[in-house]
């Protein structure tokens, strides 16, 4: 079945597996949605359906020859632009110089391929002479060519470039699908992690297959007991407490900002619990019998209260404010909350 390696994005899956049906592909696609759900990927694997010798274009077979040159990003016909890496590693900007490259061997034909297929990755960071220039081709296109802009920030776009494609919006994968990509990986032996974090770093995921990936679930793990007996011990009985913990957290800021991420994560699953108790939507499935008992501690009221301190920390610390009496100004909200 057409796209079936990309799990989950049943809609975006579906318009495509239509338009290959049809024979009405557009002349030019934009992908778009958070980051690390399967944009590229399933740009990719459109790639390899157009010019597959044994299935295509209804479908790939990943061993022919096509295939794996387009795998390996060696297919003549097939064209894949990226930032260019700043000093720091970082990415950078697509240049206009990219730009014009790839229309210069979008002019000719197919040379081995049914079809060119050309994919901009992180389509946003197009500076604006490269943007500029991207237009023309994207108002002209070439014949026998596909066009995928793939982009997690549609609104950094030129409007004038979103107009000119047909939109396919992709949404955070679920928990479940997250999970198989992890195990799929680890099976292959692409990626090196105990099968058995995989379900917590799927919970955790938020639907992006690289944060689950990422976690450092030791060190979140010490974050989350932590955070936990800080909103366990919310009192104005316990301010000297509190506050030696705000002395003692300013003076690394650098961890501050991924502290209160789990911060929020955590008041977000005692929410949730508190107003369902549904322990399918909790992201610390593994802390299920320290957050229940807590949940039942505190109104919802306050739980909202609570969280709506902590994101307002989190921008006050963006903006470079003092961090201890930010923090100190947190606690004081958490302890009027419970």
């Amino acid at each position: 079945m057409p796209l079936s390696y990309i799990l989950g994005q049943e809609q975006p899956k579906h318009i495509l597996k239509k338009a290959l049906e049809f024979g009405s592909l557009p002349h030019a696609y934009l992908f778009y949605g958070p980051e690390s759900v399967g944009k590229k990927l399933t740009a990719i694997e459109l790639a390899k359906i157009l010019n597959c010798t044994e299935k295509g274009p209804l479908d790939r077979c990943n061993t022919c020859p096509s295939c794996r040159k387009i795998e390996a990003r060696t297919h003549p016909d097939f064209f894949l632009i990226e930032p260019e890496k700043t000093a720091s590693g970082r990415d950078g900007q697509i240049k206009i110089e990219q730009i014009r490259d790839l229309q210069k061997k979008l002019v000719y034909l197919p040379y081995e391929g049914r079809v060119k297929v050309a994919v901009v990755d992180s389509a946003e960071s197009l500076n604006l002479q490269a943007a500029n220039s991207f237009l023309k081709t994207l108002e002209e296109p070439p014949s026998d060519t596909l066009i995928i802009l793939v982009a997690n920030n549609l609104y950094q776009l030129l409007p004038t470039i979103i107009s000119r494609c047909q939109g396919i919006k992709f949404l955070s994968l679920r928990p479940e699908a997250v999970q198989k990509i992890l195990t799929r990986k680890v099976e292959s032996g692409d990626l090196a992690l105990p099968l058995e974090e995989l379900e917590l770093r799927a919970a955790r995921s938020r639907g992006r297959v690289h944060r689950a990936v990422e976690q450092d679930l030791e060190r979140v793990q010490e974050y989350r007991n932590e955070l936990l007996d800080l909103v366990e011990g919310s009192s104005f009985e316990n301010m000297g407490q509190l506050f030696e913990w705000t002395r003692n957290r300013a003076r690394q800021t650098e961890d501050l900002q991924d502290l209160l991420n789990e911060l929020l994560t955590l008041i977000r699953d005692l929410a949730v619990l508190k107003r369902s108790a549904h322990p399918q939507w909790i992201f610390n499935r593994d802390l299920l019998d320290r957050l229940t008992p807590l949940a039942e501690q505190k109104s919802l009221s306050a739980l909202l209260k609570m969280f709506d301190a902590a994101h307002r920390t989190k921008g006050a610390l963006n903006a470079n404010l003092n961090a201890q009496l930010t923090l100190d100004n947190m606690l004081i909200s958490f302890c009027e909350a419970a």
